[in-house]
């Protein structure tokens, strides 16, 4: 009898290990090119790394807005504002563009997580999908991406700012056929591997980041 206890305590073992490796393998990705623009706005220079045919822009955007409100988590200084980016709402997200940038649509979004291992058919899926996605979309180093935890702000029943280093969560540009004022995003959180497609009402105010046709 302790025998057999024995080999089921070992056996336990040996598969919370092999679990934990698995975890732990995260796949090396890197971007197919990078580089540097400026914004002429602001004069503000971003990273952009290139997958595919698009290119990303390393940075949350900071820039002026010609329409709807910017705003930023209350926990963000100054200090934090070149990370951290402000957060826009839909209507003035869709007005960030300049020059060849623009807001990504949920399909640009589904072509980077494919270019980061994740099937077409997972891509068309909704909820928390792609193993490893997550965590490769936040990298700094390796994919180079670096989404981050931004937090965001709503105006529901009083406006405030919430999940500031928990939650990040970026605008697309598509919206949500199935229900009036919605669009759809993608959502990262700091402590999971996967990224969340989901909809979200257009008066919240999210992270943005541009995206442009590889030239």
């Amino acid at each position: 009898m302790k025998y057999m206890i024995l080999l089921c305590v070992m056996a336990a073992c040996c598969f919370a290990c092999s679990d934990n490796e698995d975890k732990a393998i995260v796949p090396s990705v890197s971007p197919e090119a990078e580089g540097t623009w400026t914004d002429p706005r602001d004069g503000v220079t971003y990273h952009w790394v290139r997958y595919g045919n698009l290119e990303w822009l390393c940075e949350n955007v900071r820039a002026p807005h010609s329409a709807g409100d910017a705003v930023t988590c209350e926990e963000v200084t100054e200090e934090d504002l070149p990370k951290f980016g402000y957060l826009y709402d839909f209507t003035a997200a869709s007005t960030l563009g300049v020059e060849e940038w623009r807001l990504p649509t949920d399909e640009d979004w589904k072509n980077l997580e494919m270019c980061l291992g994740m099937s077409e058919e997972e891509t068309n899926q909704t909820g928390w999908r792609g193993h490893f996605t997550g965590t490769l979309l936040m990298q700094e180093e390796g994919s180079e991406i670096g989404l981050v935890c931004g937090g965001y702000a709503h105006d529901l029943g009083g406006f405030g700012t919430r999940k500031f280093q928990v939650d990040g969560i970026y605008w697309t540009s598509t919206p949500d056929e199935s229900q009036e004022g919605y669009a759809w995003c993608r959502m990262i959180t700091f402590n999971r591997d996967q990224v969340n497609r989901v909809t979200m009402t257009t008066k919240r105010y999210m992270s943005v980041r541009l995206v442009r046709d590889t030239k």
